[in-house]
């Protein structure tokens, strides 16, 4: 088994993802949002690429389905949109049996570039579940390649963090090959692992978000394997639960 990390969505290429086993991570907060909702009764995910989409995708619905808009540009709100990019709105009692259309700056495109270029199966991945994805990800016995969505096309540290983090995971739990990258962010992970706060302090997707006050948000985003919930990305390019 060979393990991989694409370093942001603008590099997803075909060589990199098709026909492995695809792990979507954007921790600050795409990925966790979607876990976060899931966990709590999502019944769907859509992720979409612009604005303009989710609105016609919402009227074609219809009023008959309970729908949800969510996401950001930016780290904000979108006008017209029901909730934005942070895990903690994505509550039970908001979330429960709702279809989410959710468009952000970075995750979505990563989850629809690797649809595009033919990985056999994509799971959604944070810190919050990294043992529980990385679990997913072993048993799918094929090749794997963890794409940290970025931001804007640039590498950020927190994504890679995590990513390191599943590659300790994975090669400490089964006969692996890391490429250099993957190798180098284990490496960075186990420099940082007991105050991951320290790197990430001079970071400057980190510092962006702490500036907007999101403190509360990036604590949560931040905690490692509180859940064991993998949603996966299905045939039409929803976010699901496997078996639910």
């Amino acid at each position: 088994m060979k393990l991989d990390v694409i370093i942001s969505a603008s590099h997803v290429t075909a060589e990199q993802v098709a026909d492995r086993t695809v792990c979507v991570i954007d921790v600050f907060r795409a990925t966790s949002v979607m876990i976060t909702a899931m966990k709590n009764g999502a019944d769907h995910m859509v992720p979409l690429l612009d604005i303009p989409e989710t609105f016609a995708l919402r009227d074609r619905l219809g009023p008959q389905q309970n729908v949800i808009l969510g996401g950001e540009r930016g780290t904000v709100l979108i006008p017209g949109f029901d909730l934005d990019n942070s895990p903690l709105a994505y509550t039970s009692e908001r979330v429960a049996g709702a279809t989410i259309l959710f468009t952000t700056t970075n995750g979505t495109r990563a989850i629809n570039g690797a649809r595009a270029a033919g990985a056999g199966t994509i799971l959604i991945g944070a810190l919050i579940n990294a043992t529980a994805v990385c679990r997913r990800m072993m048993e799918s016995g094929r090749d794997i390649t963890l794409i940290c969505s970025g931001r804007e096309g640039h590498y950020t540290m927190e994504d890679a963090l995590c990513a390191g983090l599943m590659a300790e995971i994975v090669s400490g739990t089964t006969d692996c090959f890391l490429t250099d990258l993957a190798w180098t962010l284990r490496d960075q992970y186990r420099r940082y692992k007991n105050d991951l706060r320290d790197p990430l302090s001079q970071s400057q997707h980190y510092n962006f978000i702490m500036k907007r006050g999101l403190l509360e948000d990036i604590a949560y985003c931040l905690q490692i394997d509180i859940t064991d919930c993998v949603p996966q990305v299905n045939a039409v390019g929803e976010v699901v639960l496997p078996g639910a």
